[in-house]
C-alpha cells in the first residue's frame, strides 16, 4: 500500500524540523568537541620533533673520486710549511643584522651555502675531476669581491642554526662559504682572503688529516689560528669514512669521536657536519643528529634552505671553469 502524498511530505517535514531542533540544541555541545580536536592536534604537531626530510635523504651524492681526496693514512710533517706566512690579525667586520622572522618549517628562504674544495691552480690538461672540485686562487679572490659588490653577507653555520631554532636576526643577503676536507689551501688562500673582505668561512676536516697535517694539509695550530680569528669549523668524521657503507658502531665513532676532539681542540662547540661523499641516508641522518650536530650538509642542489631540511642542507658547487656569470647563474635573483 502506498503513503499517500501528504502523508509522506509530513513526515519529511517532521524529520527536518526535529533535525534543525536537535543541531540548535547540541551546537554549542559540536563547537566545543571540534574546538578540543583542533587544539589537540596542533599541541601533537608542536610537540612531535621536525620530521627529517626522508624523501630527499636517500643519499644523494655525486663521488669525488679517490684522486681528488687525500689519503687518510699519509703521514705528512706537522710542520707547518716554510712558505707559509701569517695572516692578518684583523678580525672579520660586524655585519648588518637587519633580516626576516624565520619562516614556518614548511617554508624556505634564499640561503646560499657555496662549496668548495682545492684552491689551487691546475696545469691546462687536469682531469676533468680535478678541476670539478677545484677553484683557482684568483678566480676565488674575484668570486669573494663579486660576493661583497652583490650585498651578501658571510655567516656561520652557528648563526643559521640560531636563525632556525631561535629566531635569531641574520645580516642580510647572508650567504656561507664552505671548505672541504681540510687542504693547506684552506690556510694559505682562503683565510687570508677571507680576512682581507672582513669574511668568514666554515671549514670541514677530517679529524684524522688533521692529525697528520703539514705540507698538504692544515694542522691543529692552524685550525686554531683560524677559530680564533672568526672561521667556523665542523666535523667531517675521523677518516672522511662513507658512513652509509660502514656499521652503526663504526658510524657512530666517526660522528662522536671526531665531534668530541674538535671540540676538545677549539674549547668551544661545533654545530654542522659535511657528510662525506654527500653520502647519507635517514640512518645516517638520525646519527648525526643523536651526536650532537644541529645541522649536516649534502653536496647538491640548489640555495633554498629551511628548518625541517637541516640535516640535509642542500649546496652549490664552484668549479674551476665557472665564470662570474656562472656563478651568479647559481645564486638567488
Amino acid at each position: 500500500m502506498t503513503v499517500p502524498h501528504r502523508a509522506l511530505e509530513s513526515t519529511r517535514l517532521k524529520k527536518l524540523c526535529f533535525t534543525r531542533r536537535y543541531a540548535s540544541r547540541h551546537l554549542a555541545t559540536i563547537s566545543l568537541v571540534a574546538s578540543l580536536v583542533l587544539l589537540m592536534s596542533a599541541f601533537a604537531a608542536c610537540a612531535r620533533p621536525t620530521p627529517l626530510p626522508f624523501p630527499i635523504a636517500t643519499r644523494i651524492a655525486t663521488e669525488i673520486p679517490a684522486e681528488a681526496l687525500p689519503s687518510p693514512t699519509a703521514e705528512v710533517s706537522p710542520t707547518p710549511s716554510a712558505t707559509l706566512t701569517a695572516a692578518a690579525t684583523s678580525t672579520p667586520a660586524p655585519t648588518p643584522t637587519a633580516f626576516i622572522t624565520p619562516p614556518h618549517a614548511v617554508e624556505s628562504v634564499n640561503i646560499p651555502v657555496l662549496m668548495y674544495h682545492h684552491l689551487k691552480y691546475r696545469e691546462p690538461n687536469a682531469s676533468e675531476t680535478l678541476k670539478t672540485w677545484s677553484v683557482a686562487p684568483d678566480q676565488f679572490a674575484a668570486q669573494l669581491d663579486y660576493l661583497q659588490g652583490r650585498g651578501f653577507h658571510t655567516i656561520t653555520f652557528k648563526q643559521l642554526v640560531a636563525f632556525f631554532e631561535n629566531g635569531a636576526p641574520l645580516p642580510t643577503n647572508p650567504i656561507l662559504l664552505t671548505f672541504d676536507d681540510g687542504w693547506i689551501d684552506a690556510y694559505t688562500v682562503a683565510f687570508p682572503e677571507l680576512k682581507q673582505r672582513g669574511m668568514v668561512g666554515n671549514f670541514f676536516v677530517p679529524t684524522r688529516y688533521a692529525d697528520a697535517g703539514g705540507e698538504l694539509l692544515v694542522n691543529w695550530e692552524q685550525i686554531l689560528e683560524m677559530d680564533r680569528a672568526g672561521m667556523e669549523f665542523g666535523g667531517h668524521t675521523i677518516s672522511h669514512a662513507d658512513l652509509t657503507k660502514i656499521t652503526l658502531e663504526e658510524m657512530r665513532r666517526e660522528l662522536r669521536d671526531s665531534k668530541t676532539k674538535i671540540e676538545d681542540k677549539l674549547g668551544h662547540p661545533i654545530y654542522a657536519l659535511s657528510y662525506p661523499f654527500g653520502a647519507f641516508n635517514p640512518k645516517v641522518m638520525a646519527e648525526t643528529q643523536a651526536a650532537g650536530y644541529r645541522a649536516a650538509l649534502i653536496l647538491c642542489c640548489g640555495y633554498k634552505q629551511s628548518a625541517d631540511i637541516l640535516f640535509a642542507l642542500p649546496r652549490i658547487r664552484v668549479s674551476y671553469d665557472d665564470t662570474l656569470d656562472d656563478l651568479a647563474s647559481k645564486l638567488p635573483p
